[in-house]
């Protein structure tokens, strides 16, 4: 994986796989102690704990398509080499919370990627599941709910709402990290 963004699917579709209804996706920049949180939230099966002891190691997966799992170990990975960690809390029929947290003032630090067009990805091949995505900088927030979206009658399906939902997410991520910057040169 070679930014968050990839990590954030990755983790989105171990929750899908494990059934969830209810994915909460969020990443929290706090510029003052230079630390991003990555966070999933999700209600699917769960895991027992001898299958959460086992979770960082890449040769143990729930699949039955492959004998490998490289997501958690990777995602491990990169928060450790960056000084941050990684905590994955589970329970089983109640479901998983996994959040990374990473030093953004060390160079190994990832960049965050295409957050636009992965979150378009997940919105739209999941119209019957409840995606609810937040990206906050400090004390701003960005909060996308795809059960919001049905709210307002827009239908993720129909031909062309991908792009304007990519462009919509693209813009509000644009606008946050903007402020950011402005607040950061008034300082």
């Amino acid at each position: 994986m070679v930014d968050m963004a990839m990590h954030m699917m990755d983790i989105a579709q171990n929750s899908i796989r494990a059934g969830a209804k209810n994915i909460c996706i969020s990443f929290f920049e706090d510029n003052d102690n230079n630390v991003l949180i990555f966070r999933i939230i999700d209600d699917g099966k769960g895991m027992s704990t001898k299958e959460l002891n086992r979770l960082s190691d890449p040769f143990f997966t729930t699949r039955t398509t492959r004998k490998v799992g490289l997501g958690i170990p990777l995602l491990k990975m990169t928060c450790e080499q960056c000084g941050g960690h990684l905590t994955v809390t589970s329970e089983s029929g109640v479901g998983t919370t996994v959040e990374a947290t990473y030093r953004t003032d060390n160079p190994d630090c990832l960049p965050i990627g295409d957050i636009p067009g992965y979150l378009t990805m997940l919105l739209i091949a999941n119209p019957l599941l409840r995606i609810r995505f937040s990206y906050k900088i400090d004390k701003e927030e960005f909060i996308i709910d795809s059960t919001e979206l049905i709210e307002e009658g827009i239908d993720s399906q129909q031909q062309g709402v991908s792009g304007l939902i990519k462009s919509y997410i693209k813009d509000k991520l644009e606008q946050l990290i903007l402020c950011r910057s402005e607040k950061s040169l008034l300082c």
